[in-house]
């Protein structure tokens, strides 16, 4: 409605512009007010039929796409907790860099192809999955629905999925996750571990569960703007989420470690509170080895988005790369994961698999990336938005969404397995 009224407002101004001197006088002609006004009409048009064809689903039958998820989500959790999940850094450039990047290329298909049956499945490091689309890992799933790890974690069993599990998780809001999750799936999981809280101790307490792969996420630079969003829309004076009634709840129980408190990573405050300082740890590939030679487990580096490093993390016993800006949450660069794929392909010269994740939402996205080499295609908001939704049935609903997206893709382009993707049938726009 507000934004209904400002394009009215919009063009009552225009219409004074249209009747007085002062184009004429700077130089416009009408027929410039003119062209803005067509503008103007056609935006609150779309406004208006946005509004109108704007639908909240009751089940998850009549879920058409992931984005069904999303407008439910935005009813059930919090303004806090939706803005933590939704927003990116800074500008939010990179975010939207993440989903612009899938209109540079366009898919190539073919007709008559006779294919009837398409096999999704494929083998990572040994273990056969049912699906290229993996489940990121996403901390503090609590704030999303009670015992959200464990709740994705069923998800992920009855759809032969697999999951990251965030290291997060276990250091500043359930302990006990890792075990949990274990026991939820039935068999060991993947597990992240976020920058410098990847210590000696937590990799071993890692490894001790069965934990087969140790996924290092470094790109965590220390974003500007998501957690002061995030208590600017909960309304808590002076940001102080610790003395408010709403928060202090299940933040005030957190380990002190992650207490909602000045400098903690969940109370970045204003233009600078989130930015890491000259006394902050700063990582280097002598961390890469040190941690490769202090494991037995698999190592998959989250973050790498450059050819160079991509090189790098092969000469320094790297299992795997994960191409990743964190969801654009914690990476200002302004490019999107699918734009770098190609020069972290060209880095790892086919010596180990490449996954990508940060923008996905179509079973269309995941087959680029697929065509472009990536082995497995993580998705991170959208899950979420399913577990928000309806728990468990919802993280599966979206799972079995972007399979049937991507089937139909496959069956497009004449691919009857993951195998036969091809790059011909991507066309690059530039």
């Amino acid at each position: 409605m507000r934004s209904a009224k400002r394009l009215g407002n919009r063009r009552a101004f225009l219409r004074y512009l249209a009747a007085s001197p002062i184009l004429a006088y700077v130089g416009l002609s009408s027929r410039w007010v003119e062209d803005l006004m067509e503008e103007t009409a056609a935006a609150q048009d779309s406004t208006a039929l946005d509004r109108q064809n704007e639908v909240i689903i009751k089940s998850v039958k009549e879920a058409l796409s992931v984005f069904d998820f999303d407008a439910v989500a935005r009813t059930k959790l919090s303004p806090a907790h939706y803005t933590f999940i939704t927003d990116g850094s800074f500008s939010n450039e990179t975010l939207r860099a993440n989903r612009e990047g899938f209109s540079k290329y366009a898919i190539r298909v073919r007709r008559l192809t006779g294919i009837t049956k398409v096999d999704q499945s494929i083998r990572i490091f040994g273990v056969n999955w049912d699906s290229p689309i993996f489940l990121c890992p996403v901390g503090r799933m609590n704030a999303y629905y009670p015992q959200g790890a464990v709740v994705v974690a069923r998800a992920a069993k009855a759809t032969r999925t697999l999951q990251v599990l965030a290291g997060s998780q276990v250091i500043v809001s359930d302990p006990k996750a890792i075990e949990d999750v274990v026991a939820a799936r039935g068999e060991p999981v993947w597990v992240a571990g976020l920058g410098d809280t990847l210590d000696g101790p937590l990799v071993k307490r890692i490894e001790a569960t069965g934990c087969p792969t140790l996924v290092w996420t470094i790109d965590d630079g220390g974003g500007n703007t998501i957690g002061a969003k995030s208590v600017q829309r909960a309304n808590v004076a002076n940001l102080d989420r610790e003395a408010d009634s709403r928060c202090v709840g299940c933040h005030g129980n957190l380990p002190k470690v992650n207490r909602i408190a000045p400098g903690t990573p969940m109370n970045v405050v204003g233009a600078i509170g989130s930015l890491r300082g000259e006394n902050s740890i700063k990582l280097n590939w002598d961390d890469v080895r040190r941690l490769r030679d202090m494991t037995r487990m698999k190592l998959v580096l989250k973050g790498i988005v450059a050819q160079e490093d991509a090189e790098l993390s092969v000469r320094n016993g790297v299992d795997a790369v994960l191409v990743s800006n964190h969801g654009g949450h914690e990476d200002a660069s302004g490019r999107g994961t699918i734009e770098c794929l190609p020069e972290v392909m060209a880095g790892v010269g086919g010596k180990i698999p490449v996954f990508i994740d940060s923008g996905f939402r179509s079973g269309a996205d995941v087959f680029k990336a697929l065509a472009l080499g990536a082995t497995a295609v993580g998705i991170g908001r959208p899950y979420i938005w399913g577990l928000s939704s309806f728990g468990q049935e919802g993280v599966e609903t979206v799972i079995e969404l972007l399979r049937r997206e991507l089937q139909v893709i496959m069956g497009e382009t004449g691919a009857a397995s993951i195998a036969n993707i091809r790059r011909d049938s991507l066309v690059s726009r530039s």
